[in-house]
């Protein structure tokens, strides 16, 4: 998903997110403990930009067929959808009228951040939710193991399209399901993707913004060290020389990044 997307995806899918939401990386995932409002930071939200609709699903391994028998249920005709999965670990990831929102000045925000972080107040390990992807109907489908399946029986008509599965939710129920780890259906929509991030140090004399993807990691970033997260405060040798910028987060960093308990304790070991 972040290779084809860019973005983190939340977990649990159904977790809703908002932009200057401020948590910790915590087994893969990212945990809500407060919210830029909440610390007193202020931040500007840009104006949401529509995307395409999200149609993603494991290459090869998924299969979605639409059944056009019709049959009577309680609220008029019905027809059936079945996806199945060819191995373990396959997804399905189907999400409809999409809107992307984002933080808008992230320079005065990592101000705002060095500042806090200075005073002691913003904890290095925290990390800020900066842009978020709101969706319409969703349907997030990840297989245990090989031949998994779940059949929904679906009001007639709403099987078409390339998002058949998202189309459906308006009206389904879950007839069958086997070999499912997990399933988020939500008609209603959902916040699963998502950007992230965290300031880091780095060895220039002059502040700046760095954006990486997964295979853009330099030498000159610094480890964390345990005592950098007592009482949120770092140990620097040369503050002058080693600034702190906002930098995006990848699913390197969420799969490998040290991570803290609320007490600044690390949980990795």
């Amino acid at each position: 998903m972040h290779t084809r997307y860019g973005y983190l995806a939340c977990w649990l899918p159904s977790t809703r997110l908002a932009l200057g939401d401020v948590g910790l990386l915590s087994g893969r995932g990212f945990r809500k403990v407060s919210t830029l409002d909440e610390m007193g930071i202020a931040f500007t939200r840009g104006a949401g930009s529509k995307i395409v609709d999200l149609d993603y699903s494991s290459a090869d391994c998924v299969a979605v067929a639409a059944d056009n028998r019709l049959e009577v249920a309680p609220a008029g005709f019905a027809t059936h959808l079945s996806i199945t999965f060819d191995q373990g670990g396959a997804t399905l990831f189907q999400a409809s009228d999409c809107v992307q929102e984002s933080v808008g000045n992230l320079l005065a925000l990592q101000a705002a951040l060095r500042e806090r972080y200075r005073d002691g107040t913003w904890r290095r390990e925290y990390v800020v939710v900066t842009e978020v992807v709101r969706t319409g109907p969703t349907a997030i489908l990840v297989s245990e193991q090989q031949g998994a399946r779940i059949d929904l029986r679906v009001s007639a008509g709403v099987t078409g399209g390339p998002l058949a599965v998202a189309g459906a939710l308006g009206r389904y129920t879950v007839t069958s399901r086997s070999g499912i780890a997990a399933s988020v259906l939500a008609p209603e929509g959902a916040t699963p993707l998502f950007q992230a991030a965290q300031l880091r140090r780095r060895l220039v004399v002059q502040p700046e913004l760095v954006f990486r993807s997964d295979d853009e990691y330099e030498d000159d970033e610094a480890p964390i060290r345990e005592s950098d997260a007592v009482e949120g405060r770092a140990v620097a040798d040369d503050q002058s020389e080693r600034e702190l910028d906002l930098t995006r987060l990848t699913w390197s960093d969420v799969a490998s990044w040290q991570q803290f308990d609320l007490d600044g304790v690390r949980t990795d070991r």
